[in-house]
C-alpha cells in the first residue's frame, strides 16, 4: 500500500515538473518579439515608433499571461500643421478604437481634449496654435477565447493648427426655383453659434458638418435674374462667393374666377401657418430625394406659373397642384415631425411636414387627415390621410418658396448636396 502511495506521489510530482517545465518554457518563450502588430497615422501622418508601452501577451491561450513594458520617453515627434477643423485617427493591426485613448493639450498644458477614439471622430481643434497629443493606442482585455494581447503602445506629437475657413457654394450659377448649398469649411470650435448668411434672395439655415457648417439658400420663383452676393459670418471672419441667378421660363395657367377667402380666414391662416416660417431647428431629417405627395399623381398648376383670372393677372404659383386619384393616400414627401395638422378656413386640411434647416412641406386641400397629430415624427411615405381630388404641396426655407418638383429628382439640386471630404451630422 505505502509503495503504491509513493509511487502515486512519485507520478504526480512527475507530471507536475513535466507541465510545470512546459508552462516556463512557453512562459519564457513569449517576448518582445511577440508584441502585437499595429500602425497609427494621424491626420495623414504616420507615428512611426512608439515612445513606450504596455502589453499583457497570453501564453498557451490565457492560462498565463506576461506582462511587458517600457516606460514613456519624452520625445515627442514633430509633425506637420494641421490643416482641417479635426484630425482623422487611423490603425491597424491589433489596435482597436475601443482599446485607445487620447489627450490633447495646448502649448500653455491646457486639456482640450481626453476620451476614446470614438469620441475623437467628433473632435474639432477649437482654435489655432500648437498642439500635444499622446495617444494609447491598444487593445482592451477581453473574455474571449482565444485570450488576444491587452494593452497599448504611447505614441507622443506635437504639431500646430492653422485652418483657415473658406466658402463654398454648390453651384455658381442656380435657376429660379433651385435650392443653392452654402458650405462653410474650416469651421473650429464645433458646437458653438452657428454661421450667419447675408443675401437677397432670402434666409439660409446651417447644419453642423464634422469640418464646418452647410446651409441651404433659396431661389424663389420670383427672383430677379442677376448676380447676387452671398456673405456668410462666422465668429470675427466674413467670407463671400457670388451666385447668378437665371430666369426660368414659367407657363401660365387659367384659374377661376373669383375667390372666397375672407379676412376671416386669410388672418386664420396667418396666425398658424406664416409663424411656422421661422421656427425650426438646425437639425436635418430628410436623406435622398423627395417624394411627390401623393401616388399616381399628375401635375395640374407649376410650381411659379402665371395664374390668369379670364385675362386679368392673379398672381403666380408658389406650389405645385397635383391632380390626384380618387382615395388617393397622402403621404410626407420626406421624413420630418409634423408641425401643423389641422383644418383651416382658407386651405381646408393641411398638413405641414418640418424637414429641417428651414426646409418645410406644406400640403393644403387633403379630403381628411389621420394617423397624425401636430408634433409627431414621421418617415418618408409615411400615410397622412386622404389626399383629395386637387392636392396642394408647396416647399419654403423659411418663407422663401422653392420648386417642390426639382427635389423629386434629387441629385444635383443645393438640398441634396454632400462636401467632398467632410461628413454630415
Amino acid at each position: 500500500m505505502k509503495r503504491a502511495l509513493l509511487w502515486l506521489l512519485m507520478v504526480l510530482l512527475f507530471t507536475a515538473l513535466v507541465l510545470g517545465g512546459a508552462l516556463g518554457f512557453f512562459y519564457y518563450s513569449t517576448d518582445e518579439k511577440d508584441l502585437p502588430a499595429g500602425s497609427v497615422t494621424l491626420a495623414g501622418q504616420p507615428l512611426t515608433e512608439a515612445a513606450g508601452y504596455q502589453w499583457e501577451l497570453p501564453v498557451l491561450g490565457g492560462v498565463l499571461w506576461r506582462e511587458f513594458s517600457l516606460s514613456p520617453s519624452l520625445a515627442s515627434v514633430e509633425l506637420q500643421p494641421v490643416t482641417t477643423p479635426s484630425a482623422a485617427l487611423e490603425l491597424t493591426g491589433d489596435l482597436t478604437a475601443e482599446g485607445t485613448t487620447l489627450q490633447l493639450k495646448t502649448a500653455g498644458g491646457v486639456t482640450v481634449f481626453e476620451g476614446t477614439a470614438a469620441e475623437w471622430k467628433s473632435f474639432t481643434f477649437p482654435q489655432n496654435g500648437e498642439y500635444s497629443l499622446t495617444i494609447k493606442a491598444g487593445r482592451q482585455a477581453s473574455d474571449r477565447r482565444p485570450a488576444k494581447p491587452a494593452g497599448y503602445y504611447q505614441y507622443q506629437c506635437r504639431f500646430w493648427v492653422n485652418v483657415q475657413p473658406t466658402l463654398t457654394l454648390s453651384t455658381q450659377q442656380a435657376a429660379q426655383g433651385d435650392v443653392v448649398a452654402v458650405y462653410v469649411s474650416g469651421a473650429l470650435g464645433a458646437g458653438g453659434a452657428p454661421p450667419t448668411a447675408q443675401c437677397d434672395l432670402g434666409p439660409v439655415w446651417f447644419r453642423p458638418t464634422q469640418n464646418g457648417w452647410l446651409g441651404y439658400l433659396p431661389v424663389t420663383y420670383n427672383a430677379e435674374g442677376g448676380d447676387y452676393e452671398v456673405t456668410v459670418t462666422l465668429a470675427d471672419t466674413n467670407l463671400s462667393a457670388t451666385l447668378s441667378v437665371r430666369s426660368t421660363e414659367y407657363s401660365s395657367v387659367q384659374v377661376s374666377s373669383g375667390s372666397s377667402a375672407t379676412a376671416e380666414a386669410n388672418e386664420e391662416f396667418r396666425r398658424a401657418i406664416w409663424a411656422l416660417y421661422d421656427q425650426g431647428s438646425n437639425e436635418a431629417r430628410w436623406t435622398g430625394a423627395f417624394q411627390y405627395p401623393a401616388q399616381g399623381t399628375s401635375i395640374f398648376q407649376p410650381y411659379g406659373a402665371y395664374l390668369y383670372d379670364g385675362e386679368t393677372s392673379a398672381g403666380r404659383a408658389a406650389n405645385l397642384t397635383l391632380l390626384c386619384p380618387e382615395n388617393a393616400l397622402a403621404i410626407s414627401p420626406a421624413a420630418g415631425r409634423v408641425a401643423y395638422a389641422g383644418e383651416l378656413k382658407l386651405t381646408g386640411n393641411t398638413v405641414v411636414i418640418d424637414h429641417g434647416c428651414g426646409v418645410k412641406s406644406y400640403l393644403f386641400g387633403l379630403e381628411s387627415i389621420s394617423g397624425i397629430a401636430t408634433g409627431d415624427e414621421v418617415t418618408a411615405g409615411q400615410g397622412l390621410g386622404i389626399a383629395g381630388r386637387k392636392l396642394i404641396w408647396e416647399v419654403r426655407i423659411g418663407n422663401k418658396s422653392v420648386d417642390p418638383q426639382k427635389l423629386t429628382r434629387g441629385g444635383s439640386d443645393g438640398l441634396f448636396y454632400r462636401p467632398a471630404g467632410d461628413e454630415l451630422r
